[in-house]
């Protein structure tokens, strides 16, 4: 058996078996051919609906997918900057008290035992009378700062107070004031371990 194609499209094809149509035919054939025309645009429109749809969705969906990983990195990365600023705070601090360590360490110790003196004495002063004991050989240079203060002031050499220690002794209470006592309270304050500073 032999088919004639009449019309032809993607969504399909009008065939007969028949060599001529006949007269009353004719407009059932072209009804069908333009039905099969119409089908072939609604599919076409409707592919194109179904393509622009699905790419609006993929691309919502793509770009909330990216948005959580970018918001899981920048958390990551927020973490890890955050772990590496609480490091450096903390050598930072170590190294600046190993730099006054060092630079105190190449001062007369005298007279920055008795600058730290006179400081504490200052912060005390006028409230009540004050001795500040030091060691015997921090003795005379202590006095020599600390004489034209106030005649309140009584130096003691003590030998039971360490090389660059001072203790301040008042009514109501005693200081310590020395080099080291002043460094462990800035490494309380910079949070460094003891063993740390000195690293």
């Amino acid at each position: 058996m032999t088919y004639l194609l009449l019309s032809s499209g993607p969504s399909g094809a009008l065939l007969t078996d028949q060599p001529v149509i006949r007269r009353e035919d004719v407009g059932a054939v072209r009804d069908a051919a333009e039905l099969t025309a119409a089908l072939d645009a609604l599919r076409q429109a409707t592919r194109e609906v179904a393509q622009r749809d699905g790419f609006a969705q993929g691309h919502a969906e793509g770009t909330a997918a990216a948005a959580r990983e970018t918001a899981q990195v920048l958390a990551g990365v927020h973490a890890a900057l955050q772990v590496e600023r609480d490091r450096l705070r903390a050598s930072a601090g170590a190294l600046a008290l190993d730099i006054v360590r060092r630079i105190a360490a190449g001062l007369a110790p005298d007279e920055v035992l008795a600058a730290l003196a006179e400081q504490a004495a200052r912060d005390l002063l006028p409230e009540e009378p004050i001795r500040v004991r030091v060691a015997p050989e921090a003795a005379g240079a202590v006095t020599r700062r600390l004489w034209s203060i106030d005649a309140r002031i009584e130096v003691t050499a003590d030998a039971d107070v360490a090389a660059g220690d001072c203790v301040l002794d008042t009514p109501s209470g005693r200081t310590h004031a020395g080099l080291e006592t002043q460094l462990r309270a800035l490494e309380a304050v910079f949070a460094v371990p003891s063993g740390e500073a000195a690293a």
